[in-house]
């Protein structure tokens, strides 16, 4: 009797996308980084007519997800969210990928950091913050997310740029640390934009400045930082990149439909709903400025004393 071998069992490949693409997410549900993913894989997968699967990926700050990225076949069936932290963890030693281990995809959205105290606070300018910041070094308690986390650096920075020193209160993300400045355990927070946004318009936080390359549309009113002196840009910023080594016009394929998605009036409407502002970037650009985003965070991160160089 002769025996045949079953044939194996195989996806049948036709044009690109062929069949469902995953985005992989480095956040847990239920946050900014979720909410815009799961915006961005409905429309796009409107785009491409065909599913579009997010998977979050948790831990190690970003480490499991970008590490599980990297390791996946370049072949445009899986995208990787990449957020800020890209350009942070690895200077912290958490994981062994950098930048250069992804073909940048897009940048989508951006939302910059701001000193908020409270409402009834005496402080009704940054020049009145950082003066009495100056002359009480370490008089001033200033909650920031957790150790490494963009804010905590931003927090850290601002200290060595106005010449004075804060006393940090880590909490395990913004919305503590927001929740405690309402509740007066502190004096001040650094923050996303989009974090103290609510309790700002409803006249419970005061924003003091933020640290933009130029005013923010949610709040016309507040100056920038750089307005008064101080060269102080920190920004979260969020954008999706490829495995290394996918094929230029997958690539592209990608690039033109995702853009279509972020520029569209539709995205636009749901980012200044969520208090974020949408910054396209192709790939090209993107490229450029996740290189220069992670060669920032090198000195900052070591200045800080909060890890060492991956790379």
């Amino acid at each position: 009797m002769l025996a045949f071998a079953a044939p194996a069992c195989t996806r049948q490949e036709g044009p690109f996308p062929s069949h469902e693409i995953r985005l992989i997410v480095h956040a847990a549900p239920g946050g900014i980084s979720d909410g815009v993913s799961r915006y961005i894989a409905r429309e796009l997968q409107q785009e491409l007519r065909m599913p579009v699967i997010v998977e979050n990926r948790v831990g190690g700050g970003g480490a499991v997800a970008f590490s599980y990225v990297a390791a996946s076949k370049p072949d445009g069936y899986t995208i990787g969210y990449a957020p800020v932290d890209l350009a942070i963890v690895p200077h912290l030693g958490y994981v062994r990928v950098s930048p250069a281990d992804f073909d940048p995809l897009v940048m989508h959205t951006r939302a910059s950091a701001a000193l908020a105290v409270r409402a009834d606070a005496k402080w009704k300018t940054l020049e009145e913050f950082i003066e009495t910041a100056r002359a009480k070094r370490l008089g001033i308690n200033l909650a920031t997310a957790g150790p490494g986390s963009l804010w905590q650096l931003g927090s850290i920075e601002l200290s060595h740029r106005i010449g004075t020193e804060f006393n940090y209160v880590p909490f395990p993300g913004s919305g503590p640390s927001v929740t405690a400045l309402l509740g007066g355990h502190v004096d001040a927070v650094v923050a996303g934009v989009s974090e103290v946004r609510n309790q700002a318009k409803a006249g419970n936080l005061r924003l003091l400045g933020v640290m933009a390359p130029e005013r923010t549309p949610l709040f016309p009113d507040v100056p920038t930082f750089k307005e008064r002196g101080y060269d102080l840009v920190f920004q979260a910023w969020g954008g999706l990149m490829l495995p290394k080594g996918i094929p230029a016009d997958r690539r592209d394929q990608l690039a033109n439909a995702l853009l279509k998605v972020i520029q569209g009036d539709v995205f636009r409407r749901f980012c200044s709903d969520a208090g974020i502002e949408v910054a396209p970037k192709g790939p090209d650009e993107f490229t450029q400025f996740l290189r220069g985003e992670f060669a920032n965070f090198g000195p900052i991160v070591k200045t800080a004393g909060l890890g060492i160089s991956a790379r």
